[in-house]
Order: C-alpha cells, then sequence, then structure tokens
C-alpha cells in the first residue's frame, strides 16, 4: 500500500509531500534501478533479512532495523537468501520539514546526517517504533475526520524518537557492516576520484586486483557493477552543479567527469529520465 499525503503551506505556496508504503515481497527481490534522489527516507524492515548498500558500505539487515537515508545518497537493497521480506517506507522532503518550522530540520534531520545510518531497536523502542508507524497506516486506511492533521502528528512524533534515539545509540552501537574492504576502499576511491578518468582497467591496476574478481566482488558487495555506480556518482555531481551553479552544461560534464557532452546527455538521461536541461527547469521551480 503507497499513500501520498500532501500539505499546502501559504508562506511558500508549494505542495509538502511524504509518503509511506507497506510492502511485502514473497519471493528474492534486488532492486535493479540506480536509486539516488533528493528526498529522505526511513526504511524499516518488519521480517526477513536482506543487505543494503549505502554510499560507500554494505550492511547486513534484519527485522527490527531502522535505517535512515539522507537525500542524495546512492542507495541499493538487495535479497540475503530465497527469504520473504516486508518492510515499512516513508519518504519526506526538505518542504515538509519547513512546514513543521524553520526550527525544526536541525533536529528532525539528525538521524540522517550521522555516519551511522543503521540501528536496531529492541524491547519498549522497537514497540514504540512499530506502534507510530502502524498508526500511520491505519490513518491512510481509515480516513476518517481529521486523518491527515493526526498523520501529520504521528509522523512528526517519530522524527523526534528517531533523533533522541540517535543521540541516545550513536556512541554505543555499530551495526554490523558486509565486510570486503578491498571493494569498500575501492568505493571510497571512486567517490573522491570520479572527476578524472576510471576504468575497470586502470582500478584492476591501481588496487593489484585482477578485472574480472573486481567486477563480480563489486557487483556482490554494492549491488551495483562498476560502471553503474560511477554514473551514479558523477550523475549525482552534475544534478548538484546544475542545481547550485549556472555552469553551461558543457563545462557541467567536464566537472563531473564525462569525456564528452553527448555522452554525459545520454547517461544523465538514462540515470534520471530527463535531459540536464530539464533538470535545472524543475530544480528552479521547485526552489
Amino acid at each position: 500500500m503507497r499513500v501520498h499525503l500532501f500539505w499546502h503551506d501559504r508562506e511558500v505556496s508549494l505542495v509538502i509531500q511524504y509518503e509511506i508504503e507497506r510492502l511485502r515481497r514473497d519471493r528474492p527481490y534486488s532492486m535493479q534501478v540506480n536509486h539516488f534522489h533528493d528526498h529522505y527516507e526511513i526504511y524499516y524492515l518488519l521480517s526477513g533479512k536482506r543487505y543494503y548498500f549505502i554510499q560507500d558500505r554494505s550492511y547486513f539487515i534484519q527485522e527490527g532495523d531502522l535505517v535512515f537515508i539522507d537525500k542524495n545518497q546512492l542507495h541499493k537493497t538487495r535479497n540475503v537468501d530465497a527469504e520473504t521480506h516486508e518492510r515499512i517506507l516513508l519518504s519526506f522532503d526538505d518542504r515538509w520539514i519547513r512546514s513543521i518550522g524553520e526550527d525544526a530540520s536541525t533536529h528532525l534531520l539528525l538521524p540522517f546526517v550521522q555516519k551511522q545510518h543503521v540501528f536496531s531497536l529492541s524491547g519498549t523502542n522497537r514497540t514504540l517504533v512499530e506502534n507510530l508507524l502502524f498508526q500511520l497506516l491505519r490513518e491512510q486506511q481509515q480516513a476518517l475526520s481529521g486523518w491527515q492533521l493526526n498523520s501529520r502528528a504521528l509522523f512528526t512524533q517519530l522524527l523526534i524518537f528517531c533523533s533522541r534515539l540517535t543521540d541516545k545509540l550513536s556512541s554505543a552501537q555499530e551495526h554490523p557492516q558486509a565486510h570486503n574492504p578491498k571493494i569498500f576502499e575501492i568505493v571510497a576511491y571512486i567517490n573522491e576520484h570520479y572527476r578524472t578518468r576510471l576504468t575497470l582497467a586502470s582500478i584492476s591496476e591501481t588496487f593489484y586486483i585482477s578485472p574480472s574478481y573486481f567486477c563480480r566482488s563489486f557487483k556482490e558487495t554494492t549491488g551495483f557493477s562498476f560502471v553503474e555506480y560511477l554514473n551514479n556518482v558523477r550523475i549525482r555531481e552534475a544534478q548538484r552543479l546544475l542545481r547550485e551553479t549556472k555552469l553551461k552544461v558543457i563545462h557541467i560534464a567536464e566537472q563531473s567527469g564525462f569525456d564528452s557532452v553527448a555522452h554525459f546527455g545520454r547517461v544523465f538521461k538514462q540515470v534520471t529520465s530527463q535531459t540536464p536541461l530539464e533538470c535545472r527547469k524543475l530544480m528552479r521551480l521547485s526552489q
């Protein structure tokens, strides 16, 4: 079930949105699409096990785990085994946060800016989070009088609880990661050097690793192929430049690591389903 909630903020004349979705899969599933976006996500695993790649690490998560995804963070989930899994996903954007109040962002967004992305819940913490999530889903299903207002209050309460939980647990808990130090080292290298010419051969030579082993291990660890990951990192930077600068597209292509503006345009359209100019126009409309 997917629910869209819209709030109208008269001061900025924008539609404020967040989504909540509960989904169960009865067969192995791995995300097929390249994935990053300009909104925040909270992922809660009700049952099953998953691998969750975020930015430059893969995490092993299981039921009761709460995952925070900052905007524009590259991420992807994939199956651990043949087990079924069920999760709840909430997403929201900066405009929704601003609708709560100017001072809200620092506190409510705390879980998304921490180095640690995953928290394992148990006892009363798990019960409280699940109760809030189920109440949100129930409000949408029943749609009684005042359901939108109550949903807004419940979601704000959930974000406040998560922020307090971050303060409490961040220094005491380190979530287990799927270990492959060499691949994580390469991921960090790509994140830092994506503007330069990077090829399968150059990576293999730099890290003394065979191309075939590198390709296989990179895919197993991150869920992305090397080219998919590199393209996503570069396009994410291009989107930032489109949003924050007035640079021409040809210069944005160069600064993002592409050899030609034609190749940049093809990859940009493949990843975002938009041309760079269409993306810039939509970004300006939403600001």
